[in-house]
């Protein structure tokens, strides 16, 4: 949501100005700009892209449209709801263009569920017109409500104006010049009836362009607490329980610019991720073009500075002992650094390891030369070597570092190979690493073990970037491209990813044992790797889904750096013996994580499950809307 009195404005200008802001990075980094007609002759999209635009406008234009077969079975089944819920749209209204208001207000009249009322405040508009447009449509419409303010109070009195008019057991709320698709409250009331307890549902949404047509979707992950805390990927469509709502003093003045990022923060520490419902759909359109106004960079800087009072705020009553800073970050977002523990833990590195000693030895020179980390040691697990010369690196690191070397004499198994290594480890913490890392950022350490400590968390992995500059790991999702793939694969380093989603830490179901940091106790707990079903593959996967099993989330940093030097172009695993091993242990991992696998809910189902690029789904595979 906006301003009200310069909400079109305010929105149009942020949108103008972010464009802006990237271009001129994005240029001045060398970095092509694809994405913009006016760039396209000069520096053409790759396929990747040029199909992810193209599908854009069609997935929008398909799930807006809503058939006469499909409109039929949602009024059948309104009609047979025993106790269908009245949702209360709250919009507060300011100067808006006559248009976009008599749109707004048409797009929640004309919708196929029939249990809502409208609750509009006029923020003190000076303009005659939206007194006599909410004058004609209460007139007109018995569930359209009005109030009209006295004086001006921005979008937070006005939200809270609104709010005081409603009367249903759920609020959604709504812009006065976005609009939402005629299946939308049915869509949210069937999300209320299939789960009685939910507190709070949140949906896709996309954008109305300056043509008038839908573009530019965003979809959105399952609930993501680390993930929001960083940005309000929640907006819209955003529907609260209206008891809890109201408890909580509706939006909160001084906050404007991110008041609905503090508002979703505050309604979460009453309720859980349990009572949290995303529906992955859009059902929410986002006016972004016409009229530009102004927006200086100090209303901006107020806005930014919001949302990171909004997370200091949240973090102090959420968890009181976490020692933070809540800083700027990438796009404006918030920037979280927890602090490490004081003592910080002593960190055991694990590194397997078969020759390869030249390989080892710029790993090993990596982590000793940059690593700032204040405490930790290494454990170097020799699997069957016959290089002298590795012999001979081994003796001179015993003498020179904190480094132990141990040996696993039998066929490689790199789940029991770990395992070996962390009954070995003095430290609190265990790192899992290949031998064909190479630490980038110095501070890679202290801020996955930062958040590895933390009791809500498991796995923690890290960015992990090709030579070449391109993204070997941002996280891995499920159920894509087989049993799993990393998120962003191939990206340029330097992108933001999908809405900047490689920038910014995140819950993710699992993370590459590659560069994986643990707490040794919880390691323990879950039987670490099993090295009985997953020897050689997936056992990072399976590991990190025991993790999550037990109520732990695994996250993904992007300000963990390393080069990861995996050859991009080795064959495939094809022998008829390493074949056979492979799809006996994906079958393993599909009977025993069948569910996650089939909906990863930190990717949404309308991306295509053929890669993890965000790539948006063609129209012979998409999800049905009815259901």
């Amino acid at each position: 949501m906006a301003f009200p009195g310069a909400s079109s404005r305010l929105k149009r200008a942020l949108s103008a100005l972010a464009m802006l802001v990237m271009a001129a990075v994005w240029f001045l980094a060398g970095k092509r700009i694809r994405a913009r007609n006016r760039w396209r002759e000069v520096f053409p999209l790759n396929d990747f892209e040029a199909r992810n635009l193209r599908r854009a406008r069609e997935i929008c234009a398909r799930q807006d449209a809503v058939s006469a077969a499909e409109e039929a079975a949602m009024r059948q089944d309104i009609a047979a709801m025993a106790n269908p819920p009245l949702i209360s749209v709250v919009m507060p209204v300011y100067e808006t263009v006559e248009s976009d208001l008599r749109a707004a207000i048409r797009s929640v009249r004309e919708q196929i569920y029939p249990h809502w009322e409208l609750c509009i405040a006029d923020d003190a508009s000076p303009g005659e017109h939206v007194r006599r447009i909410l004058g004609e449509e209460a007139a007109a419409e018995p569930r359209i409500k009005v109030v009209h303010r006295s004086e001006n109070g921005h979008i937070s009195k006005a939200t809270n104006s609104a709010l005081e008019l409603a009367t249903g057991a759920f609020v959604a709320l709504m812009d006065h010049d976005d609009t939402l698709p005629r299946h939308a409250l049915y869509h949210v009331a069937r999300a209320i009836v299939d789960k009685p307890d939910v507190d709070f549902l949140y949906s896709d949404e996309d954008k109305i362009v300056a043509d008038g047509r839908l573009d530019g979707p965003h979809f959105k992950p399952d609930w993501n607490e680390e993930l929001l805390l960083a940005q309000n990927y929640i907006n819209h469509l955003a529907v609260y329980r209206t008891d809890i709502l109201k408890r909580i003093g509706g939006l909160r003045d001084g906050f404007e610019g991110s008041q609905d990022h503090d508002l979703v923060l505050r309604f979460f520490l009453e309720t859980d991720a349990s009572r949290i419902v995303h529906i992955p759909l859009i059902l929410y359109h986002w006016r972004a073009y016409h009229g530009s106004g102004s927006f200086s960079d100090r209303a901006i800087d107020r806005a930014i500075d919001a949302r990171r009072r909004a997370a200091r705020d949240y973090l102090a009553r959420r968890r009181p002992g976490l020692q933070a800073t809540v800083e700027r970050g990438p796009h404006g977002c918030n920037r979280i650094e927890r602090a490490l523990p004081d003592p910080a833990p002593k960190v055991t590195i694990i590194i397997p390891t078969r020759d390869q000693r030249e390989l080892l030895e710029a790993c090993l020179t990596s982590i000793f030369r940059k690593t700032a980390y204040p405490d930790f040691d290494v454990i170097i697990v020799d699997n069957q070597s016959t290089d002298p010369a590795l012999f001979a690196l081994y003796e001179r690191l015993k003498a020179e570092r904190p480094v132990r070397v141990i040996a696993y004499d039998a066929p490689f198994n790199y789940s029991a190979i770990n395992n070996l290594a962390v009954a070995e480890a003095d430290g609190d913490v265990v790192a899992l690493l290949n031998n064909d890392i190479e630490v980038i950022a110095p501070e890679w350490l202290g801020e996955m073990v930062a958040y590895a400590v933390q009791p809500e968390v498991g796995a923690v992995g890290a960015k992990l970037i090709y030579g070449d500059n391109t993204i070997q790991h941002a996280g891995v999702v499920l159920g894509v491209g087989g049993i799993a793939n990393h998120a962003h694969h191939l990206y340029d380093a330097r992108d933001a990813g999908y809405q900047a989603r490689l920038h910014l830490p995140h819950y993710v179901s699992a993370v590459t044992g590659a560069c994986l940091v643990v707490d040794k106790a919880k390691y323990r707990a879950v039987g670490g790797l099993d090295e009985d079903k997953f020897k050689i593959a997936f056992n990072d996967i399976d590991f990190c889904l025991k993790l999550a099993d037990t109520g732990l989330f695994n996250v993904y940093t992007p300000y963990a750096r390393l080069y990861h030097h995996e050859s991009r172009s080795r064959g495939a695993d094809v022998t008829p013996q390493k074949a056979a091993r492979l799809e006996a242990e994906s079958a393993i991992m599909r009977k025993k994580w069948g569910a996650w696998l089939e909906r990863d809910p930190y990717y949404n189902p309308n991306f295509s499950r053929d890669n993890a690029r965000f790539e948006y789904r063609a129209g012979s595979d998409e999800m049905s809307r009815v259901g």
